[in-house]
């Protein structure tokens, strides 16, 4: 009985057209939810899930960020799959924090990408940090995603499922011209073990690591940290606000807002802050 209902959760996640890897997420969650308890899914209650929601709260010490997932997850599979919302909605759930993301300094950044142990690791950190890519973005990025003409990179599927044009650094756009002769991608910029194949998010994240470490910094923060290095660099650079959250495919702006404690007004015309290293 579960099987088939995991099935059927898994269609109706692809007809709501989220993400394979907002899929992948809730599905693991809906299972892991299933091993806790030992109630059928038709006696499942509100409170079995508050039940299941504090033990990841007590017990696992789930992120507030997990532990959203885990209730987006199973509210999804009463309210689509069972048809029986039972006000899961209702569920209480963690406020957000305001903790302000890690930030490196232009210094740091620039040691990390020098440090990078070959022409590809450092082709793919410059390019995470000089366009504000998130690491998912990175590794589906193709060969026809440069767009020398208007120095941007176009990102397709991006989070939300969403396109957009991100920017292209000139210093960069020089350095992917050296990548290019030395590995020569056919379809995906950077590939894996397979030229047919993108390289692994996972990958990406060790390259970074062992090149951090290598670069002496000691900063807690992991590749996303140059994502947001990059959004508090263009606005330390006074870009405004705006021209901030297109490049980085924010929805709202209260997403982007938080970068603005470092904000400094100024400056013309968009250029990466990469450009100014």
């Amino acid at each position: 009985m579960i099987d088939n209902l995991l099935k059927r959760y898994e269609r109706d996640l692809t007809i709501k057209g989220f993400s394979p890897k907002t899929q992948k997420t809730y599905y693991r969650c809906l299972v892991q939810f299933f091993k806790f308890t030992s109630v059928a899914p038709q006696n499942i209650t509100k409170e079995v899930i508050k039940d299941y929601l504090y033990h990841l709260i007590r017990d696992r010490w789930l992120s507030e960020s997990s532990l959203r997932q885990a209730r987006s997850a199973i509210c999804y599979f009463f309210s689509q799959t069972l048809s029986n919302p039972m006000e899961v909605e209702n569920i209480p759930c963690q406020k957000k924090s305001n903790k302000l993301p890690a930030v490196f300094s232009v210094d740091e950044v620039f040691r990390i990408i020098k440090a990078a142990i070959n022409i590809k690791h450092k082709t793919m950190l410059m390019l995470a940090y000089s366009s504000g890519l998130r690491v998912g973005e990175l590794v589906l990025l193709k060969v026809t995603d440069i767009r020398r003409n208007n120095m941007r990179l176009s990102v397709r599927q991006a989070k939300g499922n969403k396109d957009r044009y991100a920017i292209l650094s000139s210093v960069c756009l020089t350095q992917l011209e050296k990548y290019w002769k030395a590995y020569r991608p056919d379809d995906y910029l950077f590939y894996g073990r397979k030229k047919t194949a993108p390289i692994s998010i996972r990958a990406v994240q060790h390259a970074y690591e062992k090149a951090k470490q290598k670069a002496g910094v000691t900063r807690t923060g992991g590749i996303h940290t140059l994502r947001h290095s990059f959004a508090t660099h263009m606005l330390q650079a006074g870009y405004d606000i705006r021209t901030v959250q297109e490049l980085l495919g924010h929805s709202d702006m209260s997403t982007t807002m938080i970068y603005t404690h470092v904000m400094n007004r100024g400056g013309r015309g968009v250029r990466s802050p990469f450009d100014q290293i």
